[in-house]
């Protein structure tokens, strides 16, 4: 008896090619179709909703009970990470407080010193042919021509006009833009020691080949000869002494040796690292170049005595009494050094610290050279 009739087999078959011919239309898209399935969809999202809001407690329960263990390392990490964040800012805002008051000791110039006014660009962003900028910043904010603007990064440019409420800042590219600099490098000094050489008579100076300091002390040793007598002493309060020995008796030979003590001390020399300090290389004047060009500075001295510029030195404002800028302004460090022909020293093009193609929030310091002050 077969398994399936003639009837079922050709049931099955027209099911088969019908499957077939509706995969068919589907995959290459049919109008009829698509609003069916987008009506089945529209229909049974209600009973998608109910089932997310009745399965979702359940999920973050299961989620609680199985990540409850990582959720709680990585709490105890953050918190590690907020609490050194936390120290370290303390310890940084000691150390300004330390050095403005060593600034303020002895007299000299400090970037923390001068306020600064925050506020917003409200004008185009630069672009290749204006290198400048609008902020809502102006003269009833105390804001005066010539005053350097900043951001997070360093040197963004300087005032060049000033209205009641707003400002025009010529950004550090701008080919009309100067600022005295200068060139900055990390040294680590070496500091050397060392300690002379002592060598005890009878020894060579060649014969001392030991690296620590070595000391070697020989006891005292006391022979007697066979056939001494014994010796008494006594004394009583008023400090007589009487002594008493055999006639008999030879007298005592004794023979003590002390060999001398010597020391032997090698020279030792010890080398340290100490923390890095910045050295000036050398000093110049920055220019802009325009928007696609790296700022340069020029009038560098290509003098040994001083230390080399170099690719990756810092650049820095340098202040002084007709500078518009306070010193110590970070500016770039130096990307290119070129070398001029004759006199003409060296040119080094900088990579300017900040982004001047988003620019958002500048800060203005109140400062005004000395010249200007009188």
């Amino acid at each position: 008896m077969a398994i399936y009739s003639a009837g079922r087999r050709r049931t099955m078959i027209i099911l088969l090619l019908t499957s077939i011919l509706l995969i068919t239309l589907d995959l290459r898209g049919n109008a009829v179709f698509n609003a069916a399935r987008s009506g089945f969809s529209y229909a049974i999202r209600p009973f998608e909703i109910a089932g997310e809001v009745v399965t979702r407690p359940v999920e973050r329960v299961w989620s609680g009970i199985t990540d409850v263990d990582e959720l709680k390392d990585d709490n105890d990490r953050l918190q590690r990470r907020i609490d050194q964040q936390s120290g370290t800012e303390i310890a940084g805002e000691n150390a300004l407080i330390e050095n403005r008051q060593l600034r303020a000791l002895l007299d000299i110039e400090s970037l923390a010193a001068y306020d600064r006014k925050t506020g917003e660009i409200v004008g185009s962003s630069p672009s290749n042919y204006d290198q400048r900028v609008e902020i809502d910043l102006g003269s009833s904010d105390g804001i005066k021509v010539g005053m350097p603007v900043v951001n997070e990064a360093g040197l963004v440019g300087k005032i060049t006009q000033v209205n009641p409420e707003t400002s025009v800042v010529m950004l550090i590219t701008d080919t009309l833009y100067n600022v005295p600099v200068k060139v900055v490098a990390l040294v680590f000094p070496t500091r050397t020691t060392e300690q002379p050489v002592t060598v005890p008579s009878g020894l060579d100076v060649g014969d001392v080949t030991t690296t620590t300091s070595t000391t070697t002390t020989t006891s005292t040793t006391t022979t007697t000869l066979p056939g001494d007598a014994s010796t008494e002493q006594s004394g009583d309060a008023s400090g007589d002494v009487s002594a008493e020995q055999s006639e008999e008796a030879p007298p005592p030979d004794t023979t003590t040796t002390t060999p001398p003590t010597s020391t032997i001390s090698t020279s030792t020399t010890t080398t340290t690292l100490p923390d890095p300090v910045e050295e000036t290389r050398e000093t110049g004047l920055l220019n802009g170049k325009g928007g696609d060009l790296l700022p340069s500075v020029q009038f560098i001295a290509d003098a040994p005595q001083f230390g080399r510029p170099e690719v990756g030195d810092e650049i820095l404002t340098a202040g002084g009494s007709t500078s518009l800028a306070p010193p110590n302004i970070p500016i770039g460090r130096v990307e290119n050094v070129i070398e001029r022909p004759g006199t003409a020293g060296l040119e080094l093009e900088v990579e300017l610290n900040v982004d001047l193609g988003r620019l958002s929030f500048l800060s203005v310091i109140l400062y005004q050279p000395p010249t200007e002050l009188r």
